[in-house]
């Protein structure tokens, strides 16, 4: 390992705040499985207290001073201290933790900005995208967590971790510290990389879809979960012509795009590229069988498969959004060059 590629350089940061940013989507994951989303009626406090510690007599208190807050579940449910801290936690890690240290990493590379204008404006995205997020969070407690404004949520998720590899990445080309492994033939990344943008969009799309159909009403159990006509087929069909079953629709664009991924891939020539997108086809070919187990066993281990769908998901488009970044710095990388 080279001084330049010991983890504590700055080019870095944009990958340590990638992880938090996993970190976030984790915890929303597991808010959405614990359906603690309404855990924290207000918003930026939870109860009216900056702590998590809010017992059963103090949200009973909170309620009937704010009856027009009272969600979904009624005023006289009560939440556990779980439900609470996981919603507490996830804001604390994106407004106290990934905020303040994308306002440093802007600070930094601003320092650098006619050095690295890439890098500049990437961190600045991020920036913008984690205060897009604090809003849409709040938007989300305010509609209590309507299925829009939790794909939205996602959407955007993944949006700041993409931008963040790219900061990541085009920092590493900045400071001569990018992996061998990393470099790529420019011509070649430039006559696969339109097709990376759409095969990206597209496992987005299906992310995306998954969150909306989970966190609609009843679509869980659309297709029967829990008996064996429930997958591959629905409700014991192998055609669905209802078009208000989404998870049937969900299931149908899932086998869609992973044809056109294998496709894709099939005809990619060997190297970095092949192998991070046969790493994000791995994933995803995985989710579906995790998505089968989820439907078999709804009762048994609904939360931690639904979590785990959600992650390998997140991962195999994560693979093949980072395939794109490489691509897009080689083909960048060469056009600066040819500029100067």
């Amino acid at each position: 390992m080279t001084e330049n590629s010991k983890w504590w350089r700055l080019h870095h940061l944009p990958f340590i705040l990638f992880l938090i940013t996993m970190i976030a989507v984790v915890l929303g994951g597991s808010i959405r499985i614990y359906d603690a989303g309404e855990s924290c009626p207000d918003w930026p406090q939870c109860f009216g207290s900056w702590g998590f510690d809010v017992s059963e007599a103090e949200q009973e208190a909170w309620w009937e001073e704010n009856p027009d807050e009272i969600d979904s579940r009624g005023a006289d449910y009560r939440y556990t201290l779980w439900e609470i801290f996981l919603e507490w936690f996830h804001r604390f890690v994106t407004g106290i933790i990934l905020g303040p240290l994308c306002i440093i990493q802007c600070f930094l590379a601003f320092k650098r900005r006619r050095e690295m204008p890439a890098v500049y404006k990437a961190t600045i995205l991020a920036l913008v995208l984690v205060i897009i997020q604090g809003a849409m969070g709040m938007i989300t407690v305010m509609y209590d967590n309507v299925p829009w404004s939790v794909a939205a949520h996602l959407t955007l998720a993944m949006a700041l971790a993409v931008s963040l590899l790219w900061a990541w990445v085009r920092w590493m080309d900045a400071d001569d510290s990018l992996p061998k492994w990393m470099k790529l033939n420019s011509s070649k990344s430039a006559r696969i990389l339109p097709r990376l943008y759409d095969l990206s969009l597209s496992t987005l799309a299906v992310l995306v879809f998954g969150a909306f159909v989970s966190t609609t009403s009843g679509q869980n159990l659309a297709c029967n979960v829990g008996s064996f006509d429930a997958w591959p087929l629905c409700n014991g069909n192998l055609l669905i012509t209802d078009p208000s079953n989404l998870a049937y629709g969900h299931r149908i664009f899932v086998v869609v795009v992973g044809a056109w991924l294998l496709w894709n891939i099939r005809g990619m020539e060997s190297g970095t590229i092949r192998k991070v997108m046969n790493r994000g086809f791995d994933f995803y070919m995985l989710n579906i069988l995790l998505g089968a187990a989820y439907v078999f066993t709804y009762d048994d281990y609904e939360r931690i498969l639904s979590l785990m769908h959600l992650m390998f998901a997140t991962i195999a488009f994560l693979c093949i959004g980072f395939a794109t970044v490489l691509a897009r710095n080689a083909v960048f990388t060469t056009n600066t060059a040819e500029e100067e």
